[in-house]
């Protein structure tokens, strides 16, 4: 208990400080696994969120967050060679695969862009693009307001979608993660603050209080393919699920807090007889009134 309220502590202490951690750095680590570990396995879901959409030939899109350009490619080809399509990316690993990605695509307007989403928002002028899109992304903003700058960037009925992992996401590795660190509040030398959506009603309330009218919302969880602590190590590491949470940690002793995540994951196997591993999400459409 007093380690917890250390942890606490501390992580207050990070956060008035502004002593934050960047998850770009992850990302950019992650980059050459991305599509091969996340995009094979929770792809379907963001494609499912796209083809949902209302993406027309001749549309102008913005894409936040775009990755590798897993989502982007499949905009591209809903385009039909007509409009044009804005992609940002805080990590420049990320960027340069989406760019070489959509390298086939030269009858669009394609522009890459490597800043942060809100920076980049900002600087937009009103009614600029007819579809906006983020991927996985809107947990590292404060999601209204947010949301309130992808409105103001919608033209009239334009669509924004969104999926998100869901706060219950990788549950054991979560658990794992904050007993060790409960146990040792030295290894957290950063703070990082990531506002994940308990369920699709969350999501609705982030669109109405952003005064979009709600098109449909959903959820749903994907098995992850991890056997054991090994698996579950290799997959936070290289699907990019544990970017900004690594760089809070003492990077001098990443190896020996993973080692102990992962001992810890074996605790919880050996307590329930198996590893329960999956991700969650929601993902929804609105529009902007008229």
């Amino acid at each position: 208990m007093v380690n917890k309220i250390k942890l606490a502590l501390r992580m207050g202490w990070f956060m008035l400080s502004k002593k934050n951690a960047n998850s770009s750095g992850d990302y950019d680590n992650a980059s050459g696994d991305y599509d091969s570990f996340f995009s094979s396995t929770m792809g379907e879901h963001s494609l499912n969120l796209i083809k949902q959409m209302d993406i027309q030939p001749g549309q102008n899109v913005l894409e936040l967050a775009c990755g590798t350009g897993f989502i982007t490619n499949e905009i591209a080809q809903l385009l039909k060679g007509k409009g044009s399509i804005t992609t940002v990316d805080q990590s420049i690993g990320m960027l340069n695969i989406a760019r070489n990605k959509l390298k086939k695509f030269s009858n669009l307007e394609i522009k890459t862009v490597q800043d942060d989403m809100m920076n980049f928002l900002k600087k937009m002028p009103d009614s600029s693009f007819d579809i906006v899109v983020c991927g996985w992304a809107i947990c590292y903003t404060n999601p209204v307001a947010f949301m309130k700058e992808v409105n103001r960037v919608l033209k009239d009925n334009g669509q924004v979608g969104i999926i998100e992992t869901r706060v219950d996401s990788e549950e054991v590795l979560m658990n794992a993660f904050e007993t060790v660190l409960s146990k040792d509040p030295s290894y957290l030398q950063r703070y990082i603050r990531i506002e994940l959506p308990s369920n699709n009603k969350i999501l609705e309330k982030w669109f109405e209080k952003s005064k979009l009218k709600i098109n449909s919302s959903w959820q749903g969880e994907q098995p992850l393919p991890c056997k054991n602590s090994d698996e579950a190590i290799e997959w936070i590491l290289r699907s990019g699920a544990a970017a900004g949470f690594l760089d809070v940690l003492d990077r001098n002793r990443e190896t020996e807090i993973l080692t102990k995540i992962k001992n810890q994951v074996d605790i919880i196997i050996e307590e329930n007889g198996e590893l329960d591993l999956s991700h969650t999400y929601v993902a929804g459409i609105a529009s902007k009134a008229l």
